[in-house]
């Protein structure tokens, strides 16, 4: 069962770096729903969260890094490709993307299904490995069709540090 799920890991993270080519990812989308089948995108979600969770978790220890700023500063104001606002209060952070070019190549080749399950399903994991005490909230993605995502962070207070 451990090998299998190395071979899951290894063609999702083939997916996910494809993520700017709709050619190669049409490719490998069709590989997954021939090798894995849908019976896998649960697990598939499961992993994605698992790694994600423990990346981000693994990056804001080594870096000293915590606060709702930066990972504002780390996972958006650093990001080029999209188009979105940002609006802040002391404890709050709302984002309304209006472009995602990782949403437009999901789109292009109708495979959306899929990009909420390699790409868009991490967000809450980003943060919760990042820091627990800020919360996560979406209730608008353009993978689904909706006319933009709709980040909502902000800082839950009551909880310990970590």
């Amino acid at each position: 069962m451990e090998l299998v799920m190395q071979d899951v890991w290894e063609k999702i993270q083939s997916i996910r770096q494809s993520r700017k080519d709709p050619e190669k990812l049409n490719l490998l989308l069709n590989e997954w729903e021939r090798e894995f089948g849908a019976e896998y995108n649960q697990i598939a979600e499961e992993l994605v969260a698992e790694h994600t969770r423990a990346a981000f978790s693994k990056f804001s220890s080594e870096k000293g890094l915590s606060s709702l700023n930066d990972l504002i500063r780390i996972l958006w104001e650093q990001w080029t490709d999209g188009e979105f606002t940002i609006e802040r209060t002391e404890t709050t952070v709302q984002i309304y993307c209006t472009k995602c070019p990782i949403a437009d190549t999901y789109r292009s080749i109708h495979q959306e299904q899929y990009g909420l399950i390699f790409h868009c399903n991490e967000d809450p994991f980003i943060v919760e490995g990042y820091n627990p005490k800020i919360k996560f909230k979406r209730t608008k993605t353009l993978m689904n069709g909706d006319e933009y995502c709709d980040h909502f962070y902000s800082l839950d207070l009551t909880k310990k540090d970590k």
